[in-house]
């Protein structure tokens, strides 16, 4: 039998939700859509990412550091800055790392693994072809820059806006 959560532990979270979701986007504004690293020539790309299925909207930020030896990591946050799971792509595999509680079911995973597989795979050639068809899975870049990629086997829609910084 779990206990309720108390009322200051309510506040106390939502403070820190609070702090995390100013500090995150800032530090995305600060970021910019893509830069490279001093370090090396890394390429950060961020995204606002919806995910339609069944009637259900689920949105958050993607964040992309891509090497070039083109394998990406990445991560999928919510607006509090909570992560939902961290990936990795490399030599055409994507691999889910990290996932939160609700999402951590083997079909959700594999379903995830494979639909990023997928954007992330074509997300270079989209620039060049305005539409990429798979047999189950669809993406097209739209005139103001957003990526669409549809699952048609689990009608599931991904919308990636890309995130420009204010000027």
């Amino acid at each position: 039998m779990s206990r309720p959560i108390p009322a200051s532990v309510n506040r106390i979270l939502s403070f820190v939700s609070a702090c995390l979701l100013l500090c995150s986007t800032s530090i995305v504004r600060a970021q910019g859509e893509a830069l490279p690293s001093e370090t090396d020539s890394v390429t950060i790309a961020q995204y606002g990412l919806l995910t339609q299925m069944r009637g259900r909207e689920i949105t958050g930020i993607c964040i992309l550091n891509i090497s070039p030896d083109a394998s990406i990591v990445g991560a999928v946050v919510n607006e509090f800055g909570v992560k939902a799971f961290d990936f990795t792509y490399d030599h055409g595999k994507a691999t889910l790392l990290n996932v939160i509680g609700p999402l951590n079911k083997w079909y959700i995973r594999k379903t995830l693994r494979k639909d990023f597989t997928f954007i992330l795979s074509h997300l270079a050639q989209l620039q060049t072809a305005e539409r990429v068809v798979d047999r189950k899975r669809s993406m097209e870049l739209l005139p103001d820059g957003r990526i669409i990629a549809d699952n048609r086997r689990y009608n599931i829609t991904y919308t990636l806006t890309p995130i420009r910084p204010e000027q």
